[in-house]
């Protein structure tokens, strides 16, 4: 189940599974954009939390149920009634203990540690930091960012991948000609 970008909380590691980006319906029920290959395994795991953006708030999400659907997750938690508490948790990210997530073999990373890493071309040319992840029908999109607030949305592909330093928070990329061009 790849995804998650670890944080670090004042009393845990944790991993970022997906972050709540609108309500859905009038019923309480919420989209969730997910940081995994396979959205509806984040409904399967133990220990789920929705944490506010700022940290300071959290809550349980036991009982979250809901479906996948184009790499998101449509969710319903107990006790979330309304279409405005839905709105509320806008922002809102799904976190989980990182001790709960399973080992990787060494070649793999979970997706959302791509997460916050500052983005270079194989040249040394800043593109910014990846500030979203989106699940594209051929594939994952990095949605970095860059320091004037631009936006590009770019393929994550092994053809165009140079390398990933998760210990130096980079990621460097070997674009194509044309590929960055606005």
């Amino acid at each position: 189940m790849p995804g998650g970008r670890d944080r670090d909380e004042p009393e845990e590691k944790l991993v970022e599974l997906g972050r709540v980006i609108r309500p859905h319906g009038v019923n309480g029920a919420f989209i969730v954009s997910a940081y995994t290959e396979n959205p509806a395994a984040v409904l399967e795991r133990p220990g789920l939390e929705l944490w506010s953006p700022d940290g300071r708030e959290r809550r349980p999400a036991e009982g979250l149920s809901g479906r996948a659907t184009d790499g998101r997750l449509v969710v319903k938690l107990p006790g979330l009634d309304g279409r405005e508490e839905a709105a509320a948790l806008k922002g809102w990210r799904l976190v989980l203990p990182r001790n709960l997530l399973p080992p990787l073999p060494e070649d793999e990373i979970y997706w959302a540690d791509l997460l916050g890493l500052t983005v270079f071309t194989k040249s040394g040319r800043a593109l910014g930091r990846v500030e979203g992840l989106m699940e594209a029908g051929a594939g994952l999109l990095l949605a970095v960012i860059d320091s004037a607030g631009l936006e590009r949305l770019i393929p994550f592909q092994p053809g165009l991948l140079a390398a990933v330093d998760l210990a130096g928070g980079r990621l460097v990329l070997d674009p194509p000609p044309g590929l960055l061009d606005l």
